[in-house]
């Protein structure tokens, strides 16, 4: 892949701690961000990827020029983007979500800050309805990308999941081109979506996941061992796992933790009878 790797991630860990730094004060409220994964992916993947991504459904992007250009994009739920626009107090500018894109606006500002040794400049943010549209997203991003999975705190209010896409090709001609000059949304109004339209979407965003192949992986047990005792092994040695036998085995999709089970056997075929799994974003992330 071509992305600039040590700059593309410099430019997530900076929007991270920007973000912490920002984002209470806005807020009126402690808020954290915390990194939970962080991967490059291009093409098929690519693809798998923004199609869980704009499951996503509010984006807000924004252009990078200077020490790395393309499109960066924070994507929130729509009721974790309807949260945070009723607690951030911004003035009205004839534009969709004024208080997510304020937040957003100052976290990028803050993010290429940063950048002491290189100039980066990111652009003003817009607002992108995925419910209304999600191909919208694949367009403008391209096809490769870096995609940031983080847990998001807002004191009393959010403890959930956003994601944050960086696409060193990326660009927002596409949205340009459909806005008028100063408009700052590329969706109808809220009061013009039903929560039918919303619930269609979510159901074309799953239709286009359930045809994508994922590695499922029943773990056993794992354990540490040097390389002395690596070499020494031969028929017959026994190596010993940190689990009981008694204990569940873990499902890992994509070599995350899914689920927990228990070992059976299925007309002389070992199978894993599912006794605990994860909640439905966990299990969306499986597939990122």
């Amino acid at each position: 892949m071509e992305i600039r790797e040590e700059l593309s991630r410099l430019l997530i860990e900076s929007f991270v701690a920007a973000w912490n730094e920002v984002a209470p004060g806005l807020l009126d409220r402690p808020s954290k961000l915390t990194s939970l994964s962080l991967r490059e992916v291009a093409d098929e993947q690519a693809n798998s990827a923004l199609a869980v991504a704009a499951t996503w459904s509010a984006a807000f992007a924004a252009e990078c020029q200077g020490a790395l250009g393309g499109v960066i994009i924070l994507l929130f739920k729509t009721e974790d983007d309807a949260a945070l626009d009723r607690l951030v107090k911004a003035e009205g500018d004839g534009g969709m979500r004024p208080g997510t894109r304020a937040l957003a606006d100052a976290a990028f500002a803050a993010a290429a800050q940063k950048f002491t040794d290189q100039r980066l400049d990111i652009g003003r943010t817009r607002y992108l309805d995925l419910t209304a549209d999600e191909s919208r997203l694949r367009t403008i991003v391209g096809n490769q990308l870096l995609v940031g999975t983080f847990s998001l705190a807002v004191e009393g209010e959010l403890e959930t999941q956003v994601l944050l896409l960086y696409a060193p090709r990326g660009a927002l001609a596409v949205v340009e081109a459909e806005v008028k000059q100063g408009d700052h949304s590329t969706a109808p109004p809220d009061q013009k979506r039903t929560n039918g339209g919303a619930r269609a979407a979510a159901a074309r965003n799953i239709e286009r996941l359930l045809d994508v192949e994922l590695d499922v992986i029943v773990r056993f047990g794992a354990t540490v061992m040097p390389l002395r005792d690596v070499v020494r092994m031969g028929v017959g040695t026994m190596i010993e796992l940190n689990r009981t036998v008694d204990e569940p085995v873990e499902i890992l999709v994509n070599g995350r933790p899914l689920a927990r089970g228990e070992v059976v056997v299925v007309d002389g075929y070992y199978g894993v009878r599912i006794t605990e799994i994860g909640a439905p974003a966990d299990r969306a992330l499986s597939m990122i």
